[in-house]
C-alpha cells in the first residue's frame, strides 16, 4: 500500500481563490473563464482545500473526505480540465480521466456539471465527455464513444467493464486520471470486487506503466472498508490524505432547521405531511419546492397519488424511484431541477448526490432505510450556502430513531411536536384514497417489510412497530378495526404464523 500523508488543517490559512489559482499559474485561464462565468461566491472550503495539491504533484494519490453537498464535483472536474489542459497535444483522441459514481443518477449528474463548464467556455468543448451507465443502450453509447472519442468518461462500474472487457485496447490505454465519487456508497451497493477489477484492467492496459493512473477517492465517510479499497486501488508510492470535514461539526449540515413531528399511528404521518404542505404551499404562495420522501417504491406511488389529488392545481408533483425507467428518470431530474416550484415524491434513490436547486424543505414520512441516508436525505436542501428546513413525520413507536441519530450521529433535533389530526383533514385525505383494498394491503406489507429490514438498527420493539405499521390498512380504508387479510401461507412466509405479533397485524382467511 502506499504511505498516508494526512495534511494538516490549518486554522489561519489564507483564502484561496480563483483568482490566486491563476496567478500562481495552478490554473489555466481557459478553465479560470470557464469556471468564473458561473458566478459561484467563491470557492467551497472543499475545493480550497483539495485543487492545489491535486493539481500540484503527479506523484501522489488523493483521497479527501467530503460531505455531499460540499461542491466536490468541481473539486475533482477543475483539476481534470486543467490536467487536459496541460496534455492537450498527447493522445488527444483517448480517454484520460475515468469518473466511477455509484448510481446512474449520480453518474448523469457529474456529466452535467461537465456541460456547464463547456457551455461557459466554448473552448473546452474539444475535450469530450461521455457517460456509460447501466438500463441504456449499450450500442448507442459505443456509437457515441466512436464518434467523440471522449477524453473524459462518467460511469457505473458494471458497465464499465463491460466496456473494459471489449474495447480497453481502443479508448482506455492512456488513462492518467481515474476519480471514485462517493466511494463509501460504492463499497455499501456492494461494488468493491468491481472496482478492484476496474483499477487492475486500467493498469495493465496502461500504455505509460502500471502505476501511471493517478487516484482521486473522494468519500463522506472513512472507515476500514474505504481505507481497505485505498490501499488496494491507489498506485502511487505516496497518497495525500485531505480531510474538508470539521472534526467538532455534527455530521448534518448546520444550516438546516430541523425538526421532527410526533404522532399517535404510523397512517397520521400521511395527514401531517399534507396539513403541512397545504400551510407552506398558502405561506408561499405556491412558490414551494420540496423533496418528500417515504420508505417503499409503493407507498411511494400511494402518497404520490393522494398529493395529486390534493395539489395538483397548485404545483407539479413528480414521482421518482427506482422501478422507474432511467429515460423517465433522467427527464424527471431535468425537470425537477428547472422547476421553480414542485414536490418530488421519492425514495432513498434520491437521498445521495442529486443536487436540485432551491428546495426549500426536505420532508420525511417514516424512516430510511438506513442511519446514513438520514443525512444524505436532508442534504437535498440548504446546498451551496443557501438557507433550508427539514421535517421529519414519525408515530411515536418510531422514537427510538431519533435517539439513535442522537448516539451514532451525533444529530440532536431540538424541535419537536406532537400532531392529532383533525377529522376535517382525516375525511379529506381518505376521499382522496382511490386505491383498492387489495392494493391497499399491498402497500402497508411493503411498508412491514421494510421497516422488518431496520428493527435491529434502530433498536424498535418488534411487538409495537409492526402491529402499528399494520394499522395503516384499517385507517386507510376509514375502519381501525379492519385488519390485512391474509393466507396462513403467508404468514408462514413471513414466519409469524406462530407469533402474537402476527394475530394482531393480520386476519387469517
Amino acid at each position: 500500500g502506499s504511505k498516508l500523508i494526512h495534511v494538516p488543517k490549518e486554522d489561519n490559512s489564507k483564502e484561496v481563490t480563483l483568482d490566486s489559482l491563476l496567478e500562481e499559474g495552478v490554473l489555466d485561464k481557459e478553465i479560470h473563464k470557464a469556471i468564473t462565468r458561473m458566478e459561484f461566491p467563491g470557492l467551497t472550503p472543499v475545493q480550497q482545500k483539495t485543487i492545489k495539491p491535486i493539481l500540484s504533484s503527479e506523484d501522489h494519490d488523493v483521497i479527501a473526505r467530503a460531505k455531499t453537498g460540499t461542491g466536490k464535483t468541481f473539486a475533482f472536474l477543475i483539476p481534470i480540465f486543467q490536467h487536459l489542459i496541460n496534455t492537450k497535444f498527447d493522445s488527444q483522441y483517448m480517454v484520460k480521466a475515468v469518473i466511477v459514481a455509484p448510481t446512474r443518477d449520480l453518474a448523469l449528474q457529474i456529466e452535467a456539471e461537465v456541460k456547464k463548464i463547456h457551455d461557459m467556455n466554448y473552448g473546452l468543448k474539444k475535450y469530450a465527455c461521455v457517460s456509460l451507465v447501466g438500463g441504456t443502450d449499450f450500442r448507442a453509447a459505443m456509437n457515441k464513444m466512436n464518434k467523440l472519442r471522449p477524453n473524459i468518461v462518467i460511469a457505473t462500474p458494471g458497465r464499465l467493464i463491460d466496456v473494459l472487457e471489449k474495447y480497453s485496447n481502443k479508448f482506455f490505454r492512456f488513462v492518467d486520471y481515474k476519480v471514485l465519487d462517493e466511494a463509501d456508497r460504492l463499497l455499501e451497493i456492494g461494488f468493491r470486487d468491481d472496482l478492484e477489477t476496474i483499477s487492475g484492467i486500467l493498469n495493465e492496459k496502461n500504455s505509460k506503466s502500471a502505476d501511471n493512473i493517478k487516484t482521486l477517492l473522494f468519500s463522506a465517510t472513512l472507515d476500514d472498508k474505504v481505507q481497505k479499497l485505498a490501499n488496494n486501488i491507489m498506485n502511487k508510492k505516496e497518497c495525500l490524505f485531505l480531510d474538508t470535514v470539521d472534526k467538532n461539526e455534527p455530521e448534518a449540515h448546520e444550516r438546516i432547521d430541523q425538526s421532527v413531528v410526533i404522532s399517535e399511528k404510523f397512517a397520521n404521518s400521511i395527514f401531517a405531511a399534507v396539513e403541512h404542505i397545504k400551510k407552506q404551499i398558502k405561506e408561499r404562495d405556491s412558490n414551494y419546492k420540496a423533496i418528500i420522501f417515504a420508505p417503499t417504491v409503493k407507498f411511494t406511488s400511494f402518497l404520490c397519488s393522494i398529493l395529486k389529488n390534493e395539489f395538483k392545481k397548485d404545483l407539479p408533483i413528480l414521482e421518482f424511484h427506482g422501478k422507474i425507467t432511467q429515460n423517465k428518470r433522467t427527464s424527471l431530474v431535468k425537470r425537477f431541477k428547472k422547476d421553480e416550484s414542485g414536490i418530488l415524491v421519492c425514495t432513498d434513490v434520491g437521498a445521495r448526490g442529486m443536487d436540485f436547486p432551491n428546495v426549500h424543505e426536505v420532508l420525511q414520512i417514516g424512516v430510511p432505510s438506513e442511519l446514513a441516508n438520514y443525512i444524505h436525505r436532508i442534504g437535498r436542501t440548504a446546498r451551496s450556502g443557501k438557507e433550508g428546513s427539514s421535517v421529519l413525520f414519525i408515530c411515536k413507536d418510531e422514537l427510538p430513531f431519533v435517539r439513535e441519530l442522537e448516539d451514532a450521529k451525533n444529530i440532536v433535533i431540538a424541535k419537536q411536536e406532537k400532531y392529532e389530526p383533525s377529522e376535517e383533514i382525516k375525511s379529506e385525505v381518505l376521499e382522496a384514497v382511490t386505491e383498492e383494498p387489495e392494493d391497499i394491503s399491498d402497500i402497508v406489507i411493503s411498508l412491514i417489510s421494510s421497516y422488518r429490514s431496520c428493527i435491529k438498527e434502530y433498536r424498535f420493539s418488534e411487538r409495537r412497530i409492526l402491529p402499528e405499521i399494520a394499522s395503516t390498512y384499517g385507517v386507510l380504508l376509514n375502519d381501525p378495526q379492519l385488519k390485512i387479510p391474509v393466507s396462513r401461507r403467508f404468514l408462514d412466509k413471513l414466519g409469524l404464523s406462530r407469533s402474537p405479533i402476527g394475530k394482531a397485524m393480520f386476519e387469517i382467511r
